[in-house]
C-alpha cells in the first residue's frame, strides 16, 4: 500500500462533535495494534473518535489500522519517526470534550470510557480520571513476575498528596488509564515535546496543580509489558529517565506549585520566601539520594545563587551551609548520573 502524506486521513469526518477523543500513537506494533484499536472501537460509549498517529512504522502497523473500517477511526501516517510529537499532533485535531489515551499495544475493557465519562461529569469534577491497571504479556494473558510488578499504584489522594508522592517517589499512573478534559490539556499546551520517556509524568504534575484526581477501582485498563517497552530496565532508560526527571522536577520551583510548597511539604514553613523554599526543596531532593533528584538539586541551587534576591532569602533562612555543600558536591565523583540509580 502506498504511504500517505502526513495530511492523509482514513475514515470520514463526523457530522457531529464526539464526546471523547481517543489519541493513539503507534509504532511497529503489528502483532498488537488490531487488538488495541478494537478495544477502543468496541467501547460501550459510541460517541468517540479515535485518532491514530503512526510514527513512521517500518512494519505493517499502519496498514493493519487502515484495514479496520469504522467511520470514527482516523489514521494519520507520518513520514519520519519523531519528526513531530504524535500525541500533540493528535490533540490539535481532537474534537471531543474529553481526551483519553491509548497505546498501540494496550487493551481496554468495553465499559472503560463510559465509566470514566460518568466520573468526569460527577459533582466533584476531577481534573483527571484514572482506572486501576492490570498487566498482560505478549499473549494478552495476565502477567506476573515481571519487572513491572506493582509499577502502577493508583489510589485516592488529595492533589497535595499526589504532588508530594510524585516528588519523593515518582510516577505510578498509566497514561492509557487516563481521561482528561480537552480544554485543560490545551490550556497546559499539551505534552512537553522534549520528554521522550516521562512526558506523562510531567503532565500529571501539571494536572495535579489544576485539581484533584479520581481513580476508578476496577482494572479497566490492561497494560502490555514487552521487552521493547521504552521504560523497560536498561542503561539507556535509566540515564534518560534521570535526565528527564531533573527537568520535570523544576515544575516545583515555578508557579503555581512554588506557592503551594508549604501545603505539599509540611516541613517547609508557610512564611518562607521563594529563594528559601527552593533551597528547602533542593535539600529534600538531595536526601532522596537519587541521581535525577541530585541533578535537579544542583540546578536549583545554582539558579538561586545566580539571583541576588533569592540568594539573600536562602542564606537568611538556611545559613551558608547549603552553599558550601553545593561546592563540595560538585567536586566529588559521586555527583554523576549513574546507569542504575
Amino acid at each position: 500500500m502506498t504511504r500517505r502524506k502526513a495530511s492523509g486521513w482514513v475514515g470520514r469526518l463526523f457530522t457531529r462533535r464526539p464526546l471523547v477523543s481517543v489519541i493513539l500513537p503507534s509504532f511497529n506494533h503489528a502483532p498488537f495494534v488490531a487488538e488495541a484499536v478494537g478495544s477502543v472501537l468496541g467501547q460501550s460509549l459510541r460517541e468517540l473518535e479515535l485518532i491514530v498517529v503512526d510514527d513512521a512504522s517500518t512494519d505493517a502497523t499502519p496498514d493493519i489500522v487502515a484495514s479496520l473500517k469504522d467511520p470514527r477511526l482516523r489514521l494519520l501516517r507520518l513520514e519520519a519517526n519523531r519528526a513531530v510529537h504524535p500525541r500533540n499532533l493528535a490533540l490539535s485535531l481532537a474534537q471531543g470534550r474529553y481526551i483519553a489515551f491509548q497505546n498501540s499495544d494496550d487493551v481496554w475493557q468495553p465499559d472503560k470510557i463510559e465509566k470514566q465519562v460518568e466520573a468526569m461529569e460527577a459533582g466533584d469534577a476531577p481534573s483527571v480520571c484514572f482506572t486501576e491497571t492490570a498487566l498482560i504479556g505478549a499473549d494478552s494473558r495476565p502477567l506476573t513476575g515481571s519487572w513491572a510488578d506493582n509499577i502502577f499504584q493508583s489510589a485516592e489522594r488529595s492533589a497535595e498528596e499526589w504532588l508530594r508522592r510524585f516528588f519523593d517517589v515518582g510516577n505510578c499512573l498509566a497514561i492509557t488509564s487516563a481521561m482528561v478534559r480537552r480544554t485543560d490539556l490545551l490550556a497546559l499546551c499539551g505534552f512537553r515535546a522534549s520528554l521522550i520517556q516521562l512526558g506523562d509524568f510531567d503532565l500529571w504534575i501539571r494536572m495535579a496543580a489544576l485539581g484533584h484526581f479520581r481513580t476508578l477501582p476496577e482494572a479497566l485498563t490492561q497494560y502490555r509489558i514487552l521487552d521493547s517497552n521504552l521504560s523497560a530496565p536498561s542503561t539507556a532508560a535509566a540515564l534518560r529517565g534521570q535526565m528527564e526527571l531533573a527537568q520535570i522536577l523544576e515544575r516545583y520551583i515555578a508557579s503555581p506549585i512554588l506557592e503551594r510548597l508549604p501545603n505539599i511539604f509540611p516541613d517547609i514553613p508557610a512564611d518562607t520566601a521563594p529563594g528559601a523554599r527552593k533551597i528547602a526543596l533542593a535539600l529534600r531532593a538531595i536526601a532522596s539520594q537519587g541521581s535525577g533528584h541530585a541533578l535537579f538539586a544542583d540546578r536549583t541551587i545554582a539558579a538561586v545563587l545566580d539571583s541576588a534576591q533569592e540568594r539573600a532569602e536562602a542564606v537568611a533562612h538556611h545559613g551558608t551551609g547549603f552553599l558550601h555543600d553545593f561546592i563540595a558536591r560538585r567536586g566529588r565523583s559521586e555527583f554523576r548520573i549513574h546507569p542504575h540509580a
